[in-house]
């Protein structure tokens, strides 16, 4: 089948840019605005028309390198980036093989500790790259009175596919998205991590105290051309995540309304924001029971249980005409600090 996608130049400076979410932040989990950063040089989009055609058969892996150009002289290939009070963008993020990882600092806004930062980087190896993520977003006590200690400050993330169309790690021929859902390939996801929370600067005294998650999410949107821009013409509808790594939060701070094991055994506990203060139909989360650091998900059946299953739910009937956008990993972060190393990481498609 042939397609043509309306796409755009990646490298849009962002100020905020969309983010994910499961926590509750109150946000709905759909992020910021994305806004120009001045102390950037700005480059608009540039117009392409992308064709794409689906592979007859096969299995496609994704790509975990070279280093590829940033596109911004001020920032080293293989980083570190960081933001902090006085520079808060994903904008321009790093990029190797078929990846984009970015700093996803949405909502800075709620940190209250005015020496926070995050950062992250690339570490190349001969047949693999490893992502670093970096942060101190100020401990639970720096956090005022009457505001949530699980407000997602931010969502640094490894894109694979289109996020916005100023955030894309590769074309269709690439990546294999975006793609309707009746035309989609099976996914699989291998993946190896390790973390390690610390005490924040901001405190004196006192253990540990670093909340986050570790989470593989994705984006569907009404169509195959990509809108999110946070200002009311998005055509997102809907978020699912899978949560492999949990602390003492958990997505909406619900109970799991269902639990679904896949057939290689893995049984995760099913969430949805169809109650309480924070409703949101448009989204579904997946909470792994055992965590283990390496592993591989069978991502499809997970994408196919949130569809088949959306009036159990009370979710969002995704429909097979709506586009399966990207694959995201990355870290929710509420507070604290910590390091956060993705070791290795790999999307299979089987068509």
């Amino acid at each position: 089948m042939r397609y043509k996608l309306a796409a755009a130049c990646v490298l849009l400076p962002l100020l905020v840019a969309c983010g994910g979410g499961g926590g509750n932040s109150g946000d709905n989990t759909t992020g910021g605005n994305a806004t120009p950063d001045p102390d950037d040089n700005d480059q608009a989009p540039v117009a392409t028309v992308e064709e794409r055609i689906r592979p007859a058969s096969g299995t496609f892996q994704s790509a975990a390198t070279p280093l590829r150009d940033n596109g911004a002289n001020l920032f080293q290939n293989e980083g570190p980036q960081t933001v902090n009070a006085g520079r808060v963008a994903s904008w321009p993020g790093l990029r190797y093989g078929d990846f984009l990882l970015t700093n996803n600092p949405w909502n800075a806004s709620a940190a209250t500790y005015e020496g926070w930062y995050q950062t992250v980087s690339l570490i190349e190896g001969a047949n693999n790259t490893a992502t670093v993520i970096d942060w101190d977003w100020g401990a639970s006590a720096d956090i005022p009175e009457g505001a949530s200690a699980f407000d997602t400050k931010s969502y640094p993330e490894l894109i694979y596919g289109t996020k916005s169309q100023a955030e894309r790690s590769g074309d269709y021929a690439t990546t294999g998205l975006p793609v309707e859902i009746y035309d989609a390939p099976e996914i699989t996801i291998d993946y190896a991590y390790n973390f390690q929370g610390r005490r924040s600067s901001s405190a004196t005294a006192g253990g540990t105290d670093s909340e986050f998650n570790v989470a593989i999410e994705s984006f569907y949107h009404q169509s195959c051309d990509i809108q999110r821009t946070g200002q009311g013409t998005d055509n997102q509808v809907m978020e699912i995540m899978v949560w492999l790594h949990t602390g003492d939060n958990l997505p909406s701070g619900q109970a799991p309304v269902a639990v679904k094991t896949t057939a290689d055994g893995k049984t995760f506990d099913v969430y949805v924001k169809t109650a309480g203060a924070d409703p949101n139909p448009n989204y579904t989360a997946y909470v792994l029971r055992n965590e283990t650091l390496s592993g591989t998900i069978l991502y499809s059946e997970l994408l196919r249980d949130a569809q088949d299953n959306a009036g159990v739910y009370g979710t969002y009937q995704l429909k097979d005409t709506d586009c399966l956008a990207n694959i995201l990993i990355g870290t929710e972060i509420w507070h604290g600090a910590g390091t956060f190393t993705l070791t290795d990481y790999q999307i299979t498609r089987t068509y």
